[in-house]
């Protein structure tokens, strides 16, 4: 079990983090617009913040759904095929 390796998703991560980065850079420019009293900024506040802490959510919850996903099927690859079904004696026990 010691040889398992971590799968290697740079692209996936560089992207959840360029994606991530661009959604915190937009509620802080729509926050100092709104401070700043920009009437702009203040009409755009109700859609843009709420969506945009709806994407940085929903990417961290991808991020850890399916991580653990994959880990768990390479973990499960590495076993023994016996280990892996059940015996039909083993489900009337």
């Amino acid at each position: 079990m010691s040889d398992l390796q971590k799968p290697s998703y740079s692209t996936s991560k560089t992207a959840m983090w360029i994606s991530g980065a661009c959604a915190w850079t937009l509620v802080f420019i729509v926050v100092v617009g709104g401070v700043g009293g920009s009437a702009g900024a203040l009409a755009l506040a109700p859609t843009i913040v709420p969506a945009m802490v709806a994407l940085i959510v929903a990417l961290l919850g991808v991020h850890r759904a399916f991580g653990s996903i994959d880990m768990r099927t390479i973990a499960g690859q590495h076993r023994p095929a016996r280990a892996r079904r059940k015996e039909p004696e083993e489900e009337a026990a």
